[in-house]
């Protein structure tokens, strides 16, 4: 596997994540709504990524991160979890097509707070048996999910960082300007 390649741990993405949707706040108070966009986007994008990278799931790219999200609407029997997910994505397509209000913005950062809490409630909880209240045309579906999640391409993440090599990372947040 290549560096770039390599995952961090959970706990940094759910910081990253953190540290993204302040910065949607400000942003939003600031009047850039596409700024704002992108980053609901991207803290909703980390959280999901925390998740996957504790399962050893692939998250290298988008069409994984709605899988893997998905997937955990389903595991977890939330489908409030699934919609929230695919309310949010569609602020990843506005930073690129400008086409919602502030006010929109407002309650997409507000979802993803609400999102992204929940998933971090989720990194801890026990894991429900899925098939214990899927159909079995949903349990199959689940079931090839998984494998796409699980299965190792040339883009999936290596190993994770170890601990003595977090420190060569940037830091999440910049260092206060002096």
């Amino acid at each position: 596997m290549t560096d770039h390649l390599r995952a961090s741990p959970p706990q940094r993405y759910q910081e990253i994540s953190q540290h993204l949707l302040a910065q949607a706040r400000q942003e939003l108070d600031q009047g850039d709504i596409l700024q704002a966009s992108g980053k609901v986007w991207g803290a909703t994008a980390h959280a999901i990524k925390a998740v996957a990278q504790q399962r050893g799931w692939n998250h290298h790219a988008h069409n994984n991160l709605r899988e893997a999200a998905t997937y955990i609407g389903f595991e977890h029997d939330r489908q409030e979890l699934r919609q929230l997910f695919g309310y949010l994505e569609a602020f990843h397509h506005n930073y690129y097509e400008h086409q919602r209000a502030g006010g929109d913005v407002r309650d997409a950062i507000d979802g993803a707070a609400v999102f992204i809490a929940e998933l971090s409630k989720l990194l801890t909880a026990e894991r429900p048996s899925v098939q214990d209240h899927l159909s079995p045309s949903e349990t199959e579906e689940q079931e090839r999910r998984l494998r796409r999640l699980t299965t190792k391409t040339r883009n999936s993440h290596g190993d994770a960082f170890r601990d003595d090599e977090l420190a060569n990372l940037p830091p999440v947040r910049p260092a206060p300007a002096e």
